[in-house]
């Protein structure tokens, strides 16, 4: 059943509070803590182990920050992370004593989501930085749980295999329409800017960090992040010598569902007298199901598969010269789909009498050249992509109950692609101007086919000979699918896209308090190709032949970006920033039909965001409070249109949205009890449509609408704990999440979210540098809360409704040498 929670109570005045008072408090602060800093506290630093390297000092890190040096890359993968509470792998010195007086600095986290190495809090955005060895830790296996640790951002799955659709800050996407958020491997765009079907999830093995970038992105990565991008970087190779790690996890939903391993390595091996190095990952999962089809009797249908492998070489030819290659592949398969057919809290449906199977497969090969000129850093990134995506529906829900397998449909999509992009990158000085000038190219042609069919195996129901010619004719990768079976429609769309341009920023210091930075993007975009259609549907229309429409939408735009940062003291700063993102357009995979008028193409939207931003440090830097406060003024916004009868999807460009929100975080490690630290974040937002238009469906929605998949309110709290036993770290946390409710589409035909969920983790891990294992206890959803993710309403399908994950145990052992 759903909880009905009470929204949090915020302040309204806090931000302007602390936007306009904090200044001189912070000025006073730093001089106080200026007088009375000494040797001990400056030089006995924090470090936090990832298995192979620490973090840098507080006091390193502020003298990079406060000398404007440049971080070298490799940094990312010893930072502490800001979203989840991170537990040190093994004690510093100063955890010898569970109790002292003297604060407990909070390290810095360096990034280089702005394509360059800074620390993250230098930075005029917000990003929220996840760190790989917490996700290990606390068996974290896919995007799923990642979202769920950064408010602000929320995660629909429709449970039936294909890519999952990631909101940031209210800004959603429909079904089938291109993504809002874009993924990245390191700087590799990945997301399909065309009816994304695969989307980058890799597992969180032997990753540095998972950067969520909040707003528009498109000065520096383009149409890949309308509102945010999801950045996962993996470790690089290591060339100080051999390392190696792997894990072992079981999984399981006790008395809710099934049970699975996974498991996975890495090694690092230096050669070539230590100027070359191959870093290699591999792992395989088994991921439990939870939804029983109460009609066949088979329990924990939508387990599924998954394995993935990356390789990494990396060669210094000398101290100025690096270059890199990549590889990596991910297979997932599930066995069926995810909904129930009930909202009473039931994990289970039953008007699906066959399994409707998926399969995903993506695989990515890149080639990095970094380089140091005398006068700037050069880095070329050269990346080519394939990936597939293969699924059977069973929808004879249309017909008798789904109680007779009479009606199925099948979706074939392949995609594969190209992307070059050439930057240089003002080299590490004294002087107040900082510059980055790149080339960026990208190319990826995409074939998808979706048929339903009807009648396919049905004893004793021949299809006649007079019809053969409506008889589905299956594109390549659907054969043997829906074979002899009555083509109802069948849609095939060729299409390719390519994006061009030219980006740059320039950042210059106005004394010692003020840094500017103007940038811009200017790019050329086409996407074009042809939509060819068939069967029943469409045979009025097209006297009972094929049809082949050609499209294509070619753009021009500049998506520039501004920022004013002021920070008086080392401890206080504030931003004011205007970002503008775009999305692609592109020709529809549907056409009409007697009942319904789809247009031709629809049009790329832009989205503009303003931001005024906060980062302070307290209490000698133990009290971190960060807040920032946004305006979204989104254009001709993508919105999926369904026909009344269901037969018909199409994207159309509709009306506008506004959005506002405050993103609010207070981390505190408390001088009393080393070891032990808090964090809570909350995030409001409030998205609504400014413009009225009419739906497909025939419903008129009016302005000041709510946006689907935006939530008002959103909130994380975790309180940690550890502590050194001997060479032993002993280890605990608590973490709290409330979502509250949503309306599942722009009709608002259902709420979904509005639930909260509590999370347990317990750890050992042992001494550093031995060959002891590395222990942890997870356990997720323990209320057992019945969220909901998700909730489909269709006239002809009827309803599905996608829970949350039920109570779960995870148990990881783990370990490195």
């Amino acid at each position: 059943m759903m909880i009905e929670t009470r929204k949090p109570h915020l302040p309204a005045a806090l931000l302007a509070i602390l936007l306009f008072v904090a200044p001189a408090a912070a000025r006073a602060q730093d001089a106080h803590a200026t007088a009375a800093s000494n040797p001990t506290t400056e030089t006995s630093p924090t470090t936090e182990s990832t298995g192979t390297s620490a973090a840098p000092s507080v006091q390193q890190t502020d003298q990079a920050a406060d000398q404007a040096a440049e971080p070298s890359p490799a940094a990312t993968a010893g930072d502490e992370p800001l979203p989840v509470i991170a537990l040190p792998a093994d004690p510093p010195p100063a955890v010898a004593s569970t109790s002292s007086d003297a604060p407990q600095p909070i390290a810095e986290v360096i990034v280089t989501a702005t394509k360059r190495a800074e620390p993250v809090r230098n930075i005029p955005a917000t990003i929220a930085v996840l760190k790989g060895a917490d996700l290990e830790r606390e068996g974290v296996q896919d995007i799923d749980q990642i979202v769920t640790r950064v408010p602000g951002v929320n995660l629909t799955d429709d449970g039936q295999g294909q890519a999952k659709r990631v909101t940031i800050r209210g800004i959603s996407a429909d079904v089938n329409a291109n993504f809002t958020t874009g993924t990245l491997l390191g700087d590799i765009p990945f997301s399909d800017p065309f009816v994304p079907k695969v989307q980058l999830d890799p597992n969180p093995f032997d990753m540095a960090t998972v950067e969520v970038l909040k707003g528009p992105q498109g000065t520096l990565f383009g149409g890949s992040g309308l509102n945010g991008l999801i950045r996962y970087v993996p470790e690089a190779p290591q060339f100080d010598g051999f390392h190696a790690k792997y894990y072992t996890q079981y999984s399981a939903y006790p008395g809710n569902g099934g049970d699975g391993w996974s498991y996975g390595a890495m090694v690092n091996a230096p050669f070539a007298d230590d100027t070359a190095a191959v870093r290699l990952m591999g792992f395989h999962r088994q991921a439990p199901g939870f939804i029983d089809n109460s009609f066949t009797g088979e329990r924990d249908v939508n387990s599924l598969t998954q394995y993935g492998l990356r390789g990494i070489v990396a060669w210094k030819p000398s101290e100025d010269w690096k270059i890199s290659l990549l590889g990596t592949t991910q297979k997932t398969t599930q066995d069926d789909v995810a909904f129930a057919d009930n909202r009473d809290g039931k994990l289970q449906r039953g008007n699906t009498p066959r399994p409707s199977p998926s399969e995903s497969i993506y695989s990515l090969g890149n080639i990095a050249v970094e380089g140091s000129l005398p006068w700037a850093d050069l880095v070329s990134q050269t990346s080519v992509f394939k990936k597939q995506f293969d699924v059977f529906i069973d929808s004879s829900r249309i017909a008798l109950g789904g109680h007779v397998p009479l009606l199925s449909a099948v979706d074939h999509s392949q995609s594969h692609g190209f992307s070059q992009e050439l930057r240089l990158l003002s080299a590490p000085s004294d002087s107040p101007w900082k510059w980055l000038v790149g080339a960026f190219y990208f190319d990826t042609r995409l074939k998808d086919c979706a048929e339903a069919g009807a009648a396919e195996d049905l004893p004793g129901l021949p299809v006649p000979s007079v019809l053969e010619g409506l008889l589905a004719n299956p594109c390549p990768g659907n054969a043997n699918k829906l074979q002899g079976s009555l083509d109802i429609a069948q849609l095939l769309g060729d299409v390719d896209v390519r994006e061009e341009a030219l980006f740059g920023e320039l950042t210059r210091a106005l004394g010692d308090d003020w840094d500017v930075t103007v940038g811009a993007r200017g790019y050329r975009t086409k996407s074009g190709g042809t939509v060819s259609t068939a069967g029943l549907l469409y045979s009025a229309q097209n006297a009972g032949f094929p049809a082949h429409h050609d499209a294509d939408v070619s753009e021009n735009g500049l998506s520039p970006k501004a920022s004013v940062v002021f920070h008086p003291t080392r401890d206080f700063r504030t931003y004011f920033t205007v970002s503008r993102g775009f999305r692609f357009g592109g020709p529809q995979l549907g056409a009409s039909t007697p009942t319904t008028n789809v247009p031709a193409v629809y049009k790329s939207d832009s989205l503009w965001n303003y931001e005024l931003g906060l980062r302070s440090d307290w209490l000698d830097r133990s009290l971190r409070l960060d807040a920032s406060a946004y305006f979204i003024d989104w254009k001709n916004p993508q919105v999926a249109q369904i026909s009344n009868d269901s037969l018909v999807t199409f994207i159309d460009n509709v009306g506008g949205v506004k959005g506002r929100g405050v993103d609010l975080s207070l981390r505190y490690a408390p001088p009393f009890l080393r070891g032990l630290s808090l964090e809570t974040m909350v995030a409001f937002n409030r998205t609504e449509t400014t413009a009225s238009f009419d739906s497909a469906s025939g419903q008129t929605i009016p302005p000041g609408s709510r946006w689907p998949l935006s939530p008002h309110w959103q909130t994380s709290t975790t309180l940690a704990y550890a502590f050194p036993v001997d060479d032993w770290l002993l280890g605990a946390s608590l973490r709290h999440t409330y979502i509250s409710k949503a309306c599942n589409t722009i009709e608002c035909t259902a709420q979904v979210f509005g639930y909260r969920t509590l999370d347990l983790n317990l750890f050992v891990n042992g001494p550093d540098g031995s060959f002891w294992p590395q222990l942890s206890l997870s356990l997720n959803n323990l209320t057992d809360e019945r969220g909901y993710s998700n909730i489909t309403i269709s006239p002809t399908l009827g309803e599905s409704v996608n829970y949350i994950a039920p109570r779960a145990i995870v148990l990881r052992l783990g370990g490195n040498f």
